[in-house]
């Protein structure tokens, strides 16, 4: 499929818009002249060369006319251009930031060895943009308000546009706060916009991409520490202190991408919102997202049938464990979830043509948290190190897999000797219960045969098993377990195994 962005040339004109619109000097009390050198200070800290065609103080107000910013790294140029930056002192010791409506920007990175140059040219348009600077030279804030932020960036190939993105916001509200030395600038920052509406077109000679976004209520955080961020390898940033703390979240969302060509295909979906988070620094690491109401569509000539679709009411995800070692023990997270996921007819039929299971939804919940010491840092291992640590209680919240006909539930707690590493063969001795229950299973086992997915001889064997822990509940086609580890004993609904 076609390149429609490149990463390097995205890289290099965003963060230089980036650092245009969010760039803050320091301030005390600040008048505009001390904001206009601290800027200068910025970009030449950044390897920029900021020029202007005048700067001129009009009673209140400094104006810069003409800026350029250009950063010529060797293997590749970005230009930002803005007509007019006005910074007026409001008289309360914070300076007032107005521009021109549209800034330009364009990069291009040359190509070797026969290689095309690439490259991106585009304009940001803010009519009305409105921001306050205020803060002291050591702890400065920046506050920005954008009715409307109009962006569209054309991809190059060889100085000739191959696509385009736009990318229309409303209703924008930005805070950035940036203090601390240059090797450890702290930083605080949060956006809002009301709504959102993304377009991109892109082709080249075999395959052409359309796509459209339109989401509401758009947010994104962002905390940090940025030592170490020059470091090419993560585990030597994060040993330096860096600190990350970013998320992402959005209301109702719906998108449509469209292939044309000789790999035509279409992805198309919609929900009613969702989130990610992720934070890192050197103690530990958190993964996390949810969704609801989540649809999604895709169809392709390659597949076997016309539409695969799928849909669930909720989702979630979360994975919180610590990174460094430690005398004691530490926390962890895991959750996997999504609820009532459904799929077309058709999917179904390539693998139940006659029907045999209920396709009613399915949905599968695994919660489970606990305790564990990291004997070495875990970051370490991405060097080679093997991970050393060990595990000193788990709790399983809830279990539940609902497919076919079938229903398991489960949750306990367990507690682990790690000094007794014999009594059950190299793993630490537990301590606690778990209990379960079966609805369905032996109904769903029939139904795998009738299919031709599994033999009689291994549904017999999947019995016997289900035999040796379980019993006969109460219910219709009902197994309960009480799986209990006591005194350095195994016990199935309170027969001791071992």
């Amino acid at each position: 499929m076609m390149q429609v962005f490149d990463m390097k040339a995205l890289k290099l004109g965003g963060s230089a818009v980036l650092s245009l619109l969010l760039a803050q000097p320091s301030l005390a009390d600040v008048t505009p002249e001390d904001v206009w050198q601290n800027w200068q200070g910025i970009y030449a800290e950044m390897g920029g060369k900021l020029t202007t065609t005048s700067v001129d103080r009009i009673g209140d107000t400094l104006v810069i006319s003409g800026l350029k910013n250009t950063v010529d790294a060797g293997l590749g140029k970005n230009e930002v251009a803005l007509d007019e930056l006005r910074l007026r002192d409001l008289g309360d010791g914070t300076v007032e930031v107005t521009m021109s409506d549209e800034l330009r920007f364009s990069s291009e990175t040359p190509g070797f060895e026969g290689a095309k140059t690439i490259g991106t040219k585009g304009r940001a348009k803010m009519p009305d943009l409105l921001g306050t600077v205020s803060g002291t030279p050591e702890d400065m804030a920046y506050a920005l308000e954008m009715p409307q932020l109009d962006l569209l960036v054309e991809p190059r190939e060889d100085g000739k546009a191959i696509g385009k993105l736009e990318l229309l916001l409303s209703g924008c509200i930005a805070r950035y706060h940036l203090a601390g030395p240059a090797d450890a600038k702290q930083l605080d920052g949060e956006f809002k916009a009301s709504s959102a509406a993304l377009n991109l077109d892109g082709e080249d000679a075999n395959t052409g991409l359309r796509a459209s976004v339109n989401a509401a209520d758009v947010s994104a955080h962002m905390t940090g520490n940025f030592a170490g961020f020059e470091e090419a390898d993560l585990a030597d940033a994060l040993a330096k202190g860096l600190a990350v703390d970013m998320g992402f979240g959005v209301g109702a969302l719906n998108y449509d991408f469209d292939v044309s060509g000789g790999e035509s295909a279409r992805l198309a979906g919609d929900s009613q919102g969702g989130d990610m988070r992720i934070a890192i620094d050197a103690a530990k690491i958190l993964m996390a997202g949810s969704g609801k109401s989540v649809k999604a569509s895709f169809s392709s000539a390659d597949l076997p049938i016309p539409e695969v679709g799928f849909s669930y009411d909720e989702g979630a995800f979360n994975l919180t464990m610590p990174l460094a070692k430690a005398d004691g023990p530490q926390d962890f997270t895991v959750l996997t979830k999504i609820v009532n996921l459904q799929t077309v007819e058709e999917l179904w039929a390539l693998f139940d043509p006659m029907g045999l299971l209920p396709h009613d939804p399915a949905t599968l919940v695994v919660d489970a948290s606990g305790q564990v010491r990291l004997k070495s840092d875990l970051m370490a291992s991405a060097k080679g190190a093997a991970p050393d640590g060990e595990l000193h209680a788990l709790s399983i919240n809830e279990i539940t897999a609902r497919f076919g006909g079938a229903d398991l539930t489960g949750q306990g707690a367990l507690t682990f000797d790690n000094d007794d590493l014999t009594t059950y063969s190299g793993v630490p001795a537990p301590t606690g219960k778990l209990d379960f229950k079966l609805l369905g299973g032996n109904a769903f086992l029939d139904k795998l045969v009738n299919m031709g997915l599994i033999g009689p001889d291994e549904a017999m064997g999947a019995r016997l098993m289900l035999a040796m822990f379980a019993k006969v509940g109460p219910g219709a086609d009902e197994l309960t377990s009480a799986l209990e580890f006591k005194d350095k004993h195994f016990f199935a609904n309170g027969q001791q195994l071992q």
